[in-house]
């Protein structure tokens, strides 16, 4: 009885004295720290970021205090996305709502310290040191931005492409954009029939998009595929019937002197292709 009893004593105190260790790990720096990271002050959300990101890199950060502050880190990639990936008319709207002149604002341009400035490039690169898949959500909303994100994403290969194509029905554009580049890459990368396939329908659903603008992408990306001689038939057709017209002339003479952007770009790139030209660092042209 007299053992059993002292068994019970010795595990509460081992039980104690876990529970002691377990809070002593809960800093209280930290805490505040990933509190500061979700306020709604963006120079208090930036200024967590810098404590959190010393944190990281000290060698007496405990393994739980690490592994909080990676995924407050990713959380706030998460919601700094949020705020940076809305619609154009969105944009529109906040740019409507926003005064100018009556001394709350910085009418003149951006005051903004060049340290400051980084603060997003710095934020997605850290999200991609990590190599945790849980930032995957993160680097996704951050395509648009960082280069650091699309590499990593690529790094992920399968585990990444559904976000990543999830992001087509975005009504951001650059956010869509990315999406349709990124997936396409990373397809292009596995390189068998499964995937081949799934390039063709992304682009055939790219170049009947209601968005002039995407659809003037697809089109140019068409142009950097590695099959891209497969796809003539479709930019044949879309150099004819794509619906899009501006006022203006096109400079090749098609379409009866008229300017059809999306169907220049199809010409364009059917002759590129004819001509065995190698994939353009920049867009043929830009369409909005």
């Amino acid at each position: 009885m007299k053992a059993r009893l002292l068994a019970l004593t010795l595990l509460a105190f081992v039980l104690q004295l876990a529970a002691q260790q377990q809070t002593s790990t809960e800093s209280p720096r930290v805490s505040d720290i990933l509190q500061r990271m979700k306020s709604a002050d963006s120079a208090e959300r930036e200024k967590a970021f810098d404590e959190a990101s010393k944190l990281l890199a000290s060698v007496e950060t405990s393994q739980r205090d690490l592994d909080r502050l990676r995924l407050s880190t990713i959380q706030l990639l998460i919601a700094e996305n949020a705020k940076n990936n809305i619609s154009a008319e969105e944009m529109a709207k906040l740019a409507a709502n926003t005064s100018c002149g009556d001394g709350t604002d910085n009418c003149e341009g951006d005051d903004e310290s060049d340290e400051s400035s980084d603060y997003f490039p710095k934020l997605i690169a850290t999200v991609a040191s990590f190599n945790d898949e849980r930032g995957i959500p993160a680097l996704v909303g951050a395509m648009p931005w960082g280069g650091e994100a699309t590499k990593t994403l690529l790094a992920y290969g399968d585990k990444a492409l559904g976000p990543v194509l999830a992001e087509l029905k975005s009504r951001n554009y650059p956010l869509r954009r990315s999406a349709l580049d990124t997936g396409i890459t990373i397809l292009e990368i596995r390189n068998d029939v499964a995937s081949r396939t799934r390039v063709r329908e992304l682009i055939e659903a790219s170049v009947n998009d209601p968005s002039p603008a995407f659809r003037s992408h697809a089109v140019q990306k068409i142009v950097c595929l590695g099959d891209r001689q497969d796809f003539v038939p479709t930019l044949e057709r879309v150099a004819k019937t794509d619906p899009w017209k501006l006022p203006g002339k096109v400079i090749d003479g098609g379409d009866g002197g008229q300017f059809y952007p999306v169907r220049y770009e199809a010409r364009r790139a059917l002759r590129a292709i004819q001509g065995n030209e190698i994939c353009p660092e920049k867009p043929l042209t830009n369409v909005n």
